[in-house]
């Protein structure tokens, strides 16, 4: 089975942000899937770029639960 790669473009389409958004967040660290670079060329793995979306909708996930959770506390 031979790995998918998704461009820089690609990415930024998925999750909403612009190409200079996507190399900002790269360039400081910000949360992104992960990459590798090849050249000038950086790639993302379509199944790393899958998984690592999931763990994000779990962690917005948790963090809602705790919000909820907090606020019936407070009533």
């Amino acid at each position: 089975m031979s790995t998918r790669y998704l461009t820089i473009e690609d990415i930024s389409n998925r999750l909403f942000i612009t190409v200079g958004t996507a190399y900002n967040r790269l360039s400081t660290n910000k949360k992104m899937p992960p990459s590798i670079k090849i050249g000038k060329k950086i790639l993302f793995p379509e199944n790393k770029f899958e998984e690592w979306m999931e763990k994000q909708v779990e962690s917005n996930d948790e963090i809602a639960l705790k919000k909820i959770t907090i606020a019936r506390i407070k009533r």
